[in-house]
């Protein structure tokens, strides 16, 4: 079991990056580093830019591909040259401390993937390794193995025949995660991963989420506007407000009042959130 508290690495680092659309700022002057293996909760009104920050991050320009070729295709790998958007002249970058040009491997789930029937959840997680397939679309003996443990990790080795449209919501979602995982992620952005769970699966996906940081060092930086129970599993708060501002949380542990602690380490959220 990894212990965030002992790492003094970075996994990703982002420098003054500034993030928009149409010409248009949301925030500007974005920094911050995230350290293997922690878990770490983006939060803000709908409109501040989570959904474009985790795309940016990633590597992502225009809208995301609804094919289920490029389900999971979404990432910044350690050879692209392609960098976050930024609108002004002002340097911005993300990028890994551990070698100068390499860039960590970011993979982005985003939200409302769609179950499209015919897919087994064997066959939609090979689909998301689609790059390191061969030209028939065969993966590797290394991809496979991956994939076993990924499965088993989730504990859903058992689903592995099933048809992704018969999944439940929460079963899906790890079927994503394992997708993320098998294609070898340092940082996994997820983009709203409990939207519409009920209480139950919310709770377990998010724990999930902690499990998978924790257990794989890979780094998990997650949206949610369920801010009670993201809390709960989230080392670190990143928050965006409404007049375009970042905000980083120190690291926080034991919450026994998460609304408390939130407006603690962000005073100035309480009438910004």
């Amino acid at each position: 079991m990894l212990d965030i508290n002992n790492i003094h690495s970075t996994v990703l680092r982002v420098d003054h990056l500034n993030i928009g659309h149409d010409g248009r700022d949301l925030v500007r002057d974005i920094s911050f580093e995230l350290a293997p293996g922690e878990c770490v909760l983006l939060a803000g009104p709908n409109g501040t830019g989570k959904t474009t920050l985790l795309k940016r991050l990633a590597g992502v320009s225009g809208e995301i591909p609804s094919s289920v070729s490029d389900l999971l295709g979404m990432t910044k790998g350690r050879h692209s040259e392609q960098r976050p958007h930024c609108h002004s002249e002002q340097q911005s970058h993300c990028h890994s401390e551990r070698s100068e040009g390499i860039y960590t491997h970011t993979v982005l789930i985003p939200t409302n993937i769609p179950k499209v029937k015919g897919f087994t959840v064997e066959a939609f997680v090979r689909t998301g390794c689609y790059r390191e397939s061969d030209w028939r679309g065969r993966v590797s003996k290394e991809v496979e193995r991956r994939m076993e443990e990924a499965l088993k990790m989730l504990g859903i080795e058992e689903l592995r025949k099933r048809d992704i449209s018969t999944l439940s919501d929460g079963e899906f979602q790890k079927a994503c995660l394992a997708t993320g995982l098998t294609r070898k992620a340092e940082v996994l952005l997820l983009d709203e991963p409990t939207a519409h769970l009920d209480v139950e699966n919310r709770i377990d996906v998010l724990r999930t989420l902690q499990e998978v940081a924790r257990k794989t060092g890979t780094a998990v930086l997650f949206s949610s506007h369920d801010l009670h129970d993201a809390l709960q599993v989230a080392d670190r708060v990143f928050a965006l407000t409404r007049d375009g501002r970042f905000l980083a949380s120190g690291p926080f542990d034991k919450l026994r009042d998460p609304d408390a602690v939130l407006r603690a380490a962000f005073p100035a959220l309480a009438n910004l959130l």
